[in-house]
């Protein structure tokens, strides 16, 4: 059955835009002299650059350039590398790192590095590959980025960095403003920061998540047409997984339905749930080591997460399962658990290229047939929904957590003295608590399920209106005239008349310090 459910899942998604490499052979090669030695025979097709980690001369031909200064640093990608000396910069399109420890030690290292280390059989594929790497190439650009809600920062306070502590190839940077920059030359489109984005401002191009969605949905309208079985969903790369399985001729199960991607990071929260609204029994995801020192905490971490949501509404804690096995026959053997049915009618509604709106959609679809129902589920600190709680005492409504809100989830009261919040916009981000100088706000992940409720604008704090003493119009809030008093009144510029032009508006205050000068 599993055929007739591929076919109907199967489309060529090209990708929008490309990402252009261009080498010209130049290649670094670095390490002891007898590691050298060995390869550089191999390499002679190329431009060499030699440089060797001990003091040994290296016996090399003479159109290898002998470089005999330690390096100090080395950055780039295939056809841009840049290799850093005390006096000059070298610029290379290929890197063979033969040094014990790797000079680049990104997780997921940049095309057209090769540091094999111990790995015999990785050197012998570096060593195959190398002579290949010139000419011109280019590879998908996986990523879009929407700075407009990016949380990453405003007016200079830092909030998410989600995406840069989450990517294992380095390509997420600080703008060093409000913004990131990603490098889609070093992007190989791991998915890790789109799985970990609060608001959706970086998500997965190849394809876009409504892309992702619609091919489900026609995949499990062909299985529904053949069985009223729950079906389970198997998440799988489209490298080392998709191999294991043409090895074994796809001995699935009839109830697996096998979905490809292009990594497993590049589907999250909102299509996993979405999997489950449309019926489905049980989501896999498929950890086949594609990059073996690439862990996918993240994915990990969001499977958990998604759990949480998922068994607040009685639905079970083990709808998501994060397989992390190397061989088929473990994988097999995981799928032959039963799975109970998803006791819900399942959804019928198509997929939009929105993060959030596509969790909600889920969701709701989701609490509408909990067998458990609940009005909210707490969540940890690394969730993307919530509220912020606000001390009253101590905030003043200065608005600065206003000012800063990349989201709009905090708004002010346009004409009143007032703080308002809206949950369904809030991501969590901390911008508000870092920039509130009255340390007065709190932020408090969960999930409300009443969308209605979650949408509404809710006071989070309000003030009488203070007016001036001189032409009484209202400039202020009595909170915030009171704080201002208390703090300086003992000091020594603030005593008489000083003290109380606190109580006056700007204009009204300029006229004051005249009259009494």
């Amino acid at each position: 059955m599993y055929k007739a459910v591929l076919e109907a899942g199967k489309k060529v998604v090209e990708p929008a835009e490309y990402i252009e490499f261009e080498s010209a052979g130049r290649c670094l090669v670095l390490g002891d002299t007898v590691s050298l030695n060995a390869v550089l025979p191999q390499l002679a097709t190329l431009e060499l650059y030699c440089l060797s980690t001990d003091d040994t001369p290296v016996d090399a031909a003479e159109s290898v350039t002998i470089i005999k200064q330690p390096l100090s640093s080395l950055t780039g990608w295939l056809g841009d590398f840049k290799a850093t000396f005390s006096d000059h910069e070298l610029k290379v399109d290929l890197v063979l790192d033969l040094s014990p420890q790797p000079k680049i030690t990104t997780v997921v290292p940049p095309l057209g590095y090769f540091a094999p280390g111990e790995d015999k059989q990785a050197l012998v594929e570096a060593l195959q590959q190398l002579p290949d790497l010139v000419g011109v190439f280019d590879k998908p650009k996986f990523f879009n980025y929407n700075a407009d809600i990016c949380a990453h920062g405003r007016r200079g306070v830092k909030g998410c960095t989600n995406c840069i502590d989450a990517c294992p190839a380095g390509a997420v940077e600080s703008s060093g403003w409000d913004l990131i920059n990603v490098n889609p030359s070093l992007c190989q489109g791991c998915g890790s920061c789109t799985v970990v984005c609060p608001s959706g401002a970086i998500s997965y191009a190849l394809p876009t998540l409504d892309i992702s969605i619609n091919r489900l949905r026609e995949m499990l309208q062909s299985y529904f047409e053949q069985s009223s079985d729950a079906p389970q969903l198997l998440i799988h790369d489209e490298s080392r997984a998709q191999t294991l399985l043409e090895a074994y001729d796809w001995a699935l199960a009839d109830n697996v339905v096998p979905f490809s991607v292009e990594e497993i990071g590049a589907l999250g929260m909102p299509f996993w749930l979405t999997a489950l609204a449309y019926g489905v029994g049980r989501v896999h995801v498929w950890d086949a080591g594609s990059h073996d020192d690439h862990d996918w905490q993240e994915v990990q971490e969001k499977i958990e997460e998604t759990n949480t949501i998922v068994a607040s509404l009685g639905f079970g804690h083990d709808r998501l399962q994060y397989l992390d096995y190397k061989d088929f026959e473990s994988v097999q053997k995981a799928l032959s658990q039963t799975v109970t049915d998803m006791p819900i009618t399942a959804a019928k509604y198509a997929g939009v290229d929105d993060k959030r709106r596509m969790t909600s959609m889920a969701l709701t679809h989701l609490h509408q047939h909990a067998p458990q129902q609940v009005t909210e589920v707490k969540l940890t600190t690394e969730a993307a929904f919530g509220e912020i709680e606000v001390d009253k005492q101590a905030c003043t409504l200065c608005m600065s957590c206003v000012s800063v809100c990349p989201v709009g989830a905090v708004v002010d009261g346009v004409d009143k003295p007032q703080l308002n919040f809206i949950e369904d916009l809030c991501v969590q981000c901390g911008i508000c608590d870092t920039a509130c100088p009255e340390d007065a706000i709190t932020l408090s992940p969960r999930y409300l399920f009443e969308r209605e409720q979650a949408r509404q604008k809710r006071i989070l704090n309000e003030e009488a209106i203070f007016h001036c003493i001189g032409c009484h119009k209202p400039f202020a809030t009595q909170k915030m005239i009171d704080t201002m008093m208390e703090k300086l009144s003992g000091h020594h510029m603030f005593q008489g008349a000083a003290l109380e032009r606190l109580k006056m508006c700007e204009d009204c205050r300029v006229k004051a310090m005249f009259k009494d000068s």
